[in-house]
């Protein structure tokens, strides 16, 4: 079984602001999409809530 951790860390060690990504990038996005779809992605509640 292949554990992966995914990430989006800012240069300050900020993960986000008001429940929404710091930046966004279409490619971050896309490999986020490919890597999670049809796996168990575990979060925490206000991840999950945003």
């Amino acid at each position: 079984m292949a554990i992966s951790i995914i990430a989006a860390i800012g240069k300050n060690n900020e993960l986000g602001k008001n429940n929404d990504l710091i930046w966004h990038f279409k490619e971050d996005m896309k490999f986020f999409r490919e890597t999670t779809t049809g796996n168990t992605v575990l979060m925490g509640r206000k991840t999950f809530e945003s």
